[in-house]
């Protein structure tokens, strides 16, 4: 059975939209903060060695793909965020910067959340 991946869209103050995907939620101090991971795109663009069968149909220059030959696709990183869930206006789930101090509190609050066997 698989897991059903959770993604979500935060807004930055330039109101660039970045998709990341929710790793895990947690409760600390009363509060719900989530793990939130993005993904690095493909860069290979005109290093593309695609097999499509034309140039335009090949998506490697936003994203690798099982018919993408770059190396890059198997090297990708990301970045992990841990950002409060708090309640918008509207009622729906939002996410907000940590501040710096509590965060050095939270990152191994959030090493035992995703790695519990590891002690």
């Amino acid at each position: 059975m698989e897991k059903e991946v959770k993604v979500t869209t935060i807004v930055d103050e330039e109101g660039t939209e970045y998709e990341l995907e929710v790793i895990k939620e947690f409760d600390y101090n009363g509060k719900k903060y989530a793990v939130l991971f993005e993904e690095d795109a493909c860069d290979c663009g005109d290093d593309c060695k695609c097999e499509a069968d034309e140039k335009e149909a090949c998506k490697c220059d936003d994203e690798c793909s099982d018919d993408c030959d770059c190396d890059c696709h198997e090297d990708l990183g990301g970045h992990i965020y841990v950002l409060e869930v708090v309640k918008a206006a509207d009622g729906t789930e939002a996410y907000e910067e940590v501040a710096e101090n509590l965060m050095e509190e939270l990152i191994p609050v959030v090493e035992k959340e995703l790695y519990p066997t590891e002690q």
